[in-house]
């Protein structure tokens, strides 16, 4: 055989060799990799056939301090309070106001001095100018919040109270007001002077008009204030009505029956119908709460006729027949 074809053959049997060597290794690594994987699929058949376990208890998270709040919630925004200018017996009021903006915001105020420049912020006058002098002569409460809120207070919170609420509840009257608006002035004092629910009873009633006591004399005697306060409010509200009625000329309509809190009358008579019947002259009644019969009062109201002397076109408060109402007159 020539010498050129054996090297030919030489070299082609090599590189068979190598070829061999190189399947031999990657049949190897395929078993290696068999093995692991029926030893993974194994684990796992042998999971799903063990009974179930309870699952471990998960470690309760971390309290948090008293005080502290995550950096991640979101604190709400707060109406500003109006600016407080000094004003004696405004400044508890403020005060509050100012620590409702405070007690939902503990990041942007948690320090005395964030809120201690807030309050002062807010101030104008007199006001102003005290915090401007304690300011300026590093005085020690303007580092203190608790501080620096009671030189405010010592300052400038003198509302009335006690005695001085007493004094007052005697002198308030409605007056040309409504008695809502009565009451909102008669309840602020009534809170400041530590009267019992029997004594301010009395005094409201002094305070209402002679018109409205007249108007009241129709219905039972409340048995508290707050029914009192009810009573008055609504039968006010009608009088207030009724005289615009009058003032702007409006149509005499028949009212619901519920504004009367009674039952509904068909045969009830209109306003128009109403001031041409002319009924018996009664007695005068006695002023009082036995003067009427509870049919007599009831007959009257659903008639709208006079509570005292029982004819149509006008309410108690004008009645000619009273004594002092045709002096009025």
């Amino acid at each position: 055989m020539n010498p050129a074809d054996l090297d030919s053959v030489s070299h082609a049997v090599s590189l068979q060799g190598n070829l061999l060597g190189q399947h031999s290794t990657a049949l190897q690594e395929i078993m290696s990799s068999v093995q692991a994987l029926s030893a993974s699929l194994s684990a796992i058949q042998a999971q799903l056939n063990a009974p179930a376990a309870s699952p471990p208890t998960a470690s309760p998270p971390a309290l948090v301090e008293a005080g502290e709040v995550s950096p991640s919630v979101r604190e709400p925004k707060v109406p500003t309070p109006e600016r407080y200018e000094g004003d004696l017996g405004g400044c508890r009021s403020f005060l509050l106001q100012c620590g409702l903006v405070f007690a939902p915001q503990p990041q942007t105020y948690h320090s005395d001095k964030a809120k201690i420049a807030f309050v002062i912020g807010l101030l104008r006058g007199k006001a102003l100018e005290w915090a401007s002098a304690i300011w300026e002569q590093r005085d020690p409460c303007t580092t203190a919040y608790q501080e620096f809120t009671a030189e405010l207070r010592r300052l400038f919170d003198h509302p009335t109270r006690g005695k001085d609420a007493a004094k007052r509840l005697f002198a308030v009257r409605q007056g040309n007001r409504s008695v809502a608006e009565y009451v909102i002035e008669f309840r602020t004092l009534a809170v400041e002077s530590g009267w019992n629910n029997e004594s301010l009873q009395a005094v409201f009633y002094q305070g209402l008009t002679e018109p409205l006591k007249d108007e009241l004399i129709s219905y039972p005697e409340p048995q508290n204030l707050e029914d009192l306060v009810a009573l008055s409010i609504r039968v006010d509200n009608r009088c207030r009505e009724r005289r615009r009625e009058r003032r702007l000329g409006l149509p005499n309509h028949p009212r619901s029956p519920n504004f009367f809190q009674g039952t509904e009358h068909p045969n009830r008579p209109t306003l128009s119908e109403t001031r041409e019947v002319r009924l018996p002259d009664p007695e005068p009644m006695q002023v009082g709460r036995q003067g009427l019969s509870t049919e007599e009062r009831q007959r009257r109201r659903d008639t709208r006729s006079c509570l005292y002397c029982g004819r149509a076109g006008h309410y108690i408060s004008s009645c000619p027949q009273r004594q002092g109402n045709s002096r009025a007159r």
